[in-house]
């Protein structure tokens, strides 16, 4: 099932600005509150269980592919 194109737009937006974050700020764990504040506003925005799956699934890929790993998380 494909996502509803206000969701991919807003992921495709969120996965932009990723880069242009870790260039620019000086305290690379200031990208997490940034990070977590925008995808929960696009995790608000999935109208079910399946929607809301396949947005975790392509904010994780998103961090994968950028190289972004948590604090504390291996």
């Amino acid at each position: 099932m494909g996502l509803r194109i206000e969701l991919e737009s807003a992921l495709d937006a969120l996965a932009g600005m990723i880069p242009v974050w870790r260039e620019k700020l000086r305290d690379p764990h200031a990208f997490w509150p940034q990070f977590d504040a925008l995808s929960a506003k696009i995790l608000a925005r999935a109208r079910d269980g399946d929607e809301r799956a396949a947005v975790q699934a392509r904010l994780e890929t998103m961090l994968t592919d950028a190289g972004c790993a948590r604090p504390g998380r291996r």
